[in-house]
């Protein structure tokens, strides 16, 4: 992912009603009349001078869920998207909400329980350290361990995950793709679909 958001020439996208009717025969829901219309202002209004990705920029919204900035809680939508900035908002949570929202993608067969984080291998003034999150699946325990950088997240952690997942499906995975600057864009799927998928959108998704 970039650090930095680069500037080039736009360039010719389908609208945002034709980038949603291709999401919704890959089984993304979530999209409404409002939030297209909503999005085509915003694109129009943004300097030329910008390129944006439309069909990452959907995607990301519908990922992100809802935050309740008073309460200071977060829920993921399960709509087959789950998105999230990769300098994390909710920094105590790094990785509960993570998981929580990995979970979210296919709530029958990612049925993560019993989530804990502990956080007391941080220093919080240098943002170094160690973390880790444990949870149940399947009837077995897993913990996974990250590098505290700030409020940055620990790809690695997603790489693990991926790799459990994979040792308990026969095809599925961890997709991702991102919107060109800090926003990582997760699928649980085959690969048939992540293949047919990358064709029609042009967005290219890897494995963690």
């Amino acid at each position: 992912m970039q650090e930095e958001n680069p500037l080039y020439i736009r360039t010719e996208q389908k609208s945002y009603k034709e980038i949603a009717e291709i999401l919704k025969q890959y089984e993304i829901d979530g999209i409404t009349e409002e939030l297209i219309e909503e999005f085509e202002t915003s694109y129009s209004e943004t300097p030329q001078e910008f390129e944006l990705n439309k069909t990452a920029m959907l995607l990301t919204a519908l990922g992100r869920g809802d935050y309740d900035y008073e309460e200071w809680t977060w829920q993921p939508y399960s709509n087959g998207v789950y998105s999230f900035d990769v300098e994390v908002y909710d920094e105590g949570k790094m990785y509960t909400n993570f998981l929580v929202g990995i979970s979210a993608l296919d709530q029958d067969e990612l049925d993560f329980r019993n989530i804990q984080e502990d956080t007391s291998g941080v220093n919080w003034e240098k943002g170094t350290g160690k973390r880790t999150v444990t949870f149940e699946w399947n009837g077995n325990t897993y913990c996974l361990e990250a590098k505290a950088q700030n409020d940055w997240f620990d790809m690695k952690v997603a790489k693990a995950l991926n790799k459990i997942i994979m040792e308990n499906s026969n095809d599925k995975r961890l997709f991702y793709t991102d919107d060109g600057y800090q926003e990582c864009i997760i699928f649980y799927r085959d690969k048939e679909w992540a293949d047919s998928f990358q064709k029609e959108t042009g967005l290219v998704l890897s494995e963690f």
